[in-house]
């Protein structure tokens, strides 16, 4: 072997030494980066969601009034005098105590280990007026799992923020709703235009700096006009803003406006 050869051999091997480094760096940065951002936001839901549960109790308690009349579409149900609720993004079960005794509950959720937290852990006694029915990993855009008009009741809070393609959230919602079934909704909505807060939602969404921290959920986001224009029969919504003590103010500041209300099939 040549002078020339050995020294084109030497460079390959620096080179292919480098890239090697650099994608096992590159993978160590990676595992550690998604290791922080679970951290993060399971902080982020057991710390600021739970604070903005406390603040929208009032408001969810009249949301979810109507759910104690209910009649269920299910023969079987309405002799057993329950109804099938389907809640997409069930996080960590905030809304569950407000669904009757009895609830036939279809939790929709990327949590993988949902089932465990609901029926093992140290809040599980807080769920067990309920029945799991069925419990789906997915964010909602996508509800094959569940047949048509067999759902007296759909829950989204502060959830539709997060899923992929809220049309197709929403029309799957419609699909699985009993006729005469409800669609109950709390959502954040942006701040008015030409703000300062509007300006930093629609930064922090673009950029994926908020997304990527806190679940996929996008600041600039608002699903009133798909709501309206999907085929509800009706539907009856108002804003509200969210107002109190939290420990992370700023995270209030850009979640604050909501729309609250109720869509008929």
């Amino acid at each position: 072997m040549g002078v020339n050869d050995i020294y084109i051999r030497d460079i390959f091997m620096t080179v292919g030494f480098i890239l090697l480094g650099l994608i096992i760096v590159h993978y160590i940065v990676k595992w550690k980066w998604c290791k922080l951002v679970g951290i993060i936001y399971r902080s982020h839901l057991l710390c600021f969601e739970a604070e903005c549960a406390y603040l929208s109790a009032p408001h969810k308690k009249y949301l979810f009034a109507p759910l104690n009349d209910a009649r269920s579409n299910d023969e079987i149900l309405q002799y057993e005098k329950c109804i099938r609720v389907v809640e997409i993004g069930v996080r960590t079960g905030e809304n569950i105590q407000y669904y009757p005794d009895g609830t036939h509950f279809v939790g929709v959720d990327l949590n993988r280990r949902l089932k465990e937290y609901l029926t093992r852990s140290d809040r599980a006694w807080q769920f067990s007026h309920i029945t799991i029915e069925k419990l789906i990993i997915g964010d909602g855009s996508s509800l094959k799992g569940i047949p048509n008009d067999c759902v007296d009741a759909v829950v989204t809070v502060r959830s539709l923020c997060s899923t992929s393609s809220i049309r197709s959230t929403l029309d799957e919602i419609q699909r699985v709703l009993a006729p005469g079934g409800k669609y109950f909704f709390l959502e954040h909505v942006p701040d008015k235009p030409g703000t300062l807060i509007r300006y930093i939602q629609r930064f922090l969404t673009k950029t994926r700096i908020w997304p990527s921290l806190y679940g996929d959920c996008r600041l600039d986001s608002n699903p009133i006009n798909e709501i309206e224009t999907t085929k509800f029969k009706d539907v009856i919504w108002k804003p509200i803003t969210l107002c109190g003590y939290v420990s992370q103010p700023y995270k209030l500041y850009l979640t604050r406006n909501h729309i609250m209300g109720t869509a008929t099939k």
